[in-house]
C-alpha cells in the first residue's frame, strides 16, 4: 500500500519534512444484496477489533419481528421483510429503516403471509432478503411475487406474479431464495415446470432468457467468476447448474451424491475453481465440493469429496484461502449448540470445531470472521485453519427465545457498521475505523523536538480501543521499504479524542518522514 502525503515547512533551519498519511484497508461499501456486494459473504470494510465500552452498545435497536430473511443496506436505508397485520389481514411487508436511528421510513405489503408447514415458532415469516440496486428495491415473496419498489418511498414500480404468469408452485416452507441482481438482470428459479431458470429484466420484469427444467430449492443463486468467465450458479433439486448470465446457456452441471429431500437452503460457495454446497442432514442429505475445469472451451465439473458429517441446514459458510468457515451440525434438526467449523475445501477435512454457535451466520470482514450465534452473540475470530482463535465477543441481540427471538438470519456490514437481525429485532453497531491523519508537525520554540498530532480524517473523536493498536513509524529515507522504517517509542497520549506525541527528536536528523499506521491486531 502506498502512503500519501503533503509537504510542510517546519521552520527548523528551513528544513522541509514530509508527513504521510497511511491508508490501510479498503473503503467502506454498501451491502446491497443477500450475502453482500460480491454475493460471497465478504466485506472489505475495516472494523474495530478490540470490543469494549461504547462499541458494544447499539447505535439503535428496534423491533421488526417475524422474519427468517436478512438485511441489505444501501443509500442510507436498511431493507428487510416482516410479517404484520395490514387492514386486519396477515401480510408479508417490505420495510425500510433509516441507518441513523433505525426509524421506519416506509412499509409496502408484497404478499399474503401463510406458512402452513410450521416448525419454526411464533416468529415465522418471510424467508427472502430484499435487494437494493439503482435506486430500486427488488423483493421476492414467499409465494413468488416479484416486486420492484422505489427505494426512497416504497412505491410500486412493477410487480410480477411468477406463479400466475408461468405456472408451477412453490415448495414446502415456501420460497426462501432472494433475488440476485447484476447488470440489469434479475436471476430466479421460477419452478414453473419448463425453462425454470430465468433472467428477468430489472427495467420491466420481462424475461431476458429462460433455461433448463430445474426444480427450485430454498437456495439463493450466486454470481461468480471461474477461469475468467462470469457465471450464475443455481443449487437446484438435481444438482449444481452453471449458466452464462447473459444468455442462459449451460456452462456446466453436476449432480449431488445424495437424493434431494425437502430443503437445500445453503447458497453455492465459490473459491477459485471450487464450488461447495450442502443439504440438510435432517433430510438425509450431505455436503460436497466440486472442482470446475475449462479445457479447449469445454467445461467439466468433478466431485472432490462428499460427506454427511458435517453438513448444515441453511447456514451458508464463507470461504477464505481455500477453507470454509461457518456453523455446521449433524443433529437431527441442529440446535443452538451447533458448532462453528473450519473445513478444508479441497479435501473435506475438518481442521477444527468449537461448539455453541447454532444456526446463525458467519461472514468475512477485514480479514476476520464475524459470526452471529443463534442466541444473539456477535463473535470475532481469526480465519486460521490451524486453530480457533477468538478475538472478541458481546451480546448483540438480547432476550433469546427459541420460538420468538432467535438469530437464524444473516447480517450486513456497511461503512464499518454491523446491522444484526433476529426474528424479533434489528440492531446497529458502529465498529467503524475512520482513517487517521497526521497534522502538520508543531515545532516548539525551544529545543530540537517536534510534537505530532493524530486525529481521524472525518473529525470524529478517536476511541481508546484504537490507541493500543496504533503506532507511528519514521525514517530518514523515503526510499526504504515500510518494514525498514523505525517505530517511535514516544508515548501516545489520547486527550479529547486526539492523540499527541511529544518530544520527537528532530535535531540530529535534518529530514524525517512519518507514517501513522494500525498493524493487524
Amino acid at each position: 500500500m502506498k502512503p500519501r502525503g503533503q509537504l510542510w515547512d517546519l521552520r527548523a533551519g528551513g528544513v522541509i519534512t514530509l508527513l504521510f498519511l497511511y491508508l490501510p484497508g479498503g473503503l467502506g461499501a454498501e451491502w446491497p444484496q443477500y450475502r453482500g456486494p460480491s454475493y460471497n459473504g465478504t466485506s472489505t470494510d475495516r472494523i474495530i477489533k478490540q470490543w469494549s465500552g461504547s462499541v458494544t452498545n447499539p447505535v439503535w435497536l428496534t423491533r421488526v419481528a417475524n422474519c427468517l430473511g436478512s438485511l441489505t443496506v444501501s443509500g442510507g436505508r436498511v431493507f428487510t421483510q416482516t410479517r404484520r397485520a395490514v387492514s386486519g389481514a396477515d401480510k408479508e411487508v417490505c420495510v425500510a429503516l433509516g441507518v441513523t436511528q433505525g426509524t421506519e421510513l416506509w412499509a409496502t405489503p408484497v404478499d399474503d403471509a401463510s406458512y402452513p408447514q410450521g416448525g419454526v415458532g411464533y416468529d415465522d415469516g418471510p424467508r427472502s432478503t430484499p435487494v437494493a440496486d439503482g435506486g430500486s428495491v427488488f423483493v421476492l415473496s414467499s409465494y413468488h411475487k416479484l416486486w420492484r419498489l422505489n427505494a426512497t418511498n416504497g412505491a410500486v414500480i412493477w410487480q410480477k406474479d411468477l406463479l400466475r404468469l408461468y405456472g408451477g408452485a412453490v415448495i414446502k416452507w415456501q420460497s426462501a431464495a432472494s433475488p440476485l441482481v447484476e447488470e440489469g438482470l434479475i436471476y430466479v428459479n421460477a419452478n414453473c415446470g419448463t425453462s425454470t431458470l430465468m433472467a428477468l429484466r430489472a427495467s420491466d420484469g420481462e424475461p431476458a432468457w429462460r433455461s433448463r427444467n430445474e426444480a427450485m430449492t430454498h437456495s439463493t443463486p450466486v454470481l461468480a467468476t471461474i477461469h475468467g468467465v462470469r457465471q450464475v450458479i443455481f443449487a437446484t433439486q438435481s444438482g449444481l447448474v452453471s449458466l452464462d448470465p447473459q444468455s442462459g446457456e449451460l456452462l456446466w452441471g453436476i449432480g449431488y451424491p445424495f437424493f434431494y429431500d425437502t430443503a437445500i437452503g445453503v447458497s453455492p460457495v465459490v473459491f477459485e475453481d471450487m464450488v461447495f454446497v450442502c443439504g440438510a442432514h435432517a433430510y438425509g442429505m450431505g455436503a460436497m465440493a466440486v472442482q470446475v475445469d475449462l479445457t479447449d472451451n469445454l467445461w467439466t465439473a468433478r466431485r472432490l469429496w462428499s460427506t454427511n458429517n458435517p453438513t448444515c441446514h441453511w447456514m451458508t459458510p464463507v470461504a477464505h484461502q481455500g477453507f470454509l468457515y461457518g456453523p455446521f451440525g449433524i443433529q437431527q434438526f441442529d440446535s443452538p449448540s451447533a458448532p462453528l467449523k473450519c473445513i478444508d475445501m479441497r479435501t473435506g477435512a475438518v481442521r477444527w470445531s468449537t461448539n455453541n454457535f447454532g444456526r446463525g451466520a458467519t461472514i468475512l470482514v477485514d480479514d476476520h470472521l464475524l459470526s452471529l450465534t443463534e442466541r444473539g452473540e456477535l463473535v470475532l475470530s481469526r480465519p486460521d485453519p490451524n486453530a480457533y482463535t477468538e478475538v472478541a465477543r458481546f451480546l448483540a441481540i438480547p432476550a433469546y427465545h427459541s420460538y420468538s427471538n432467535k438469530c437464524w438470519n444473516t447480517f450486513a456490514v456497511s461503512d464499518g457498521r454491523v446491522y444484526v437481525r433476529s426474528t424479533a429485532y434489528v440492531a446497529c453497531f458502529d465498529l467503524s475505523m475512520p482513517d487517521l491523519r497526521l497534522d502538520p508537525a508543531f515545532v516548539p520554540a525551544i529545543g530540537g523536538t517536534l510534537q505530532l498530532t493524530i486525529r481521524t480524517g472525518n473529525g470524529t473523536p478517536l476511541d481508546s480501543n484504537r490507541l493500543a493498536g496504533m503506532e507511528v513509524l519514521t525514517t530518514t529515507s523515503i526510499e526504504r521499504a515500510l518494514p525498514q522504517w523505525f517505530r517511535l517509542t514516544n508515548r501516545l497520549v489520547l486527550t479529547d479524542g486526539v492523540v499527541r506525541i511529544d518530544n520527537v527528536d528532530a535535531a540530529t536528523q535534518p529530514q524525517r518522514f512519518f507514517i501513522v499506521s494500525e498493524p493487524e491486531q
